[in-house]
């Protein structure tokens, strides 16, 4: 091994001879041409998903808010004044969900599952637990659900268009398991 060098993979071919490979390809080539479309394709799908990791981080961070806010309602004199303020944060979480919704209309969710499952099980869990102070029981997987049926009024549309997004039961039981 000594006065050896190491032989890696590429050494078996000639410089020149990669070269010319290169040259060959010509970009507007059938190749090239599906590559491209790979690649533009791709680049959507990754811009989406970054999309969907922000806005499933603002519902981490509003639902982890509410849940704070929910912290006090034993020991605020005013507990009727936090469950109102936590409702409007709730909503304002929901309008997020509304935005992931929106980007999710037309594409499989399970690829994005990993985006939006950690701000979708908080969301779970601050909206137990305002229920649970309120009502003393649980929430079920369809009360959730009837809160995030959105309408969207689009200026080119007459009619209201429905956009649904559902909870599944497992995550229903993450968002209840974390209290």
């Amino acid at each position: 091994r000594e006065g050896k060098e190491r032989k890696r993979k590429h050494d078996n071919f000639p410089r020149g001879q990669k070269r010319e490979e290169k040259e060959n390809v010509t970009p507007s080539s059938a190749l090239m041409t599906s590559f491209k479309s790979f690649q533009l394709e791709l680049d959507t799908r990754h811009d989406k998903y970054e999309r969907l990791v922000k806005l499933s981080r603002d519902i981490t961070i509003e639902s982890k808010r509410t849940i704070f806010l929910l912290h006090r309602f034993i020991s605020a004199p005013n507990g009727e004044e936090i469950l109102n303020e936590s409702e409007v944060k709730l909503d304002a979480v929901r309008r997020k969900i509304k935005q992931v919704a929106q980007e999710l209309i037309g594409e499989d969710v399970y690829q994005f599952h990993r985006a939006i499952s950690p701000g979708l099980q908080e969301y779970v869990e601050a909206v137990s637990f305002q229920y649970f102070i309120k009502t003393r029981s649980l929430i079920s997987v369809e009360e959730i659900n009837k809160q995030l049926i959105f309408t969207a009024e689009d200026r080119e549309e007459t009619t209201n268009t429905v956009k649904v997004f559902l909870f599944s039961c497992d995550k229903h039981l993450s968002g209840v398991e974390m209290q």
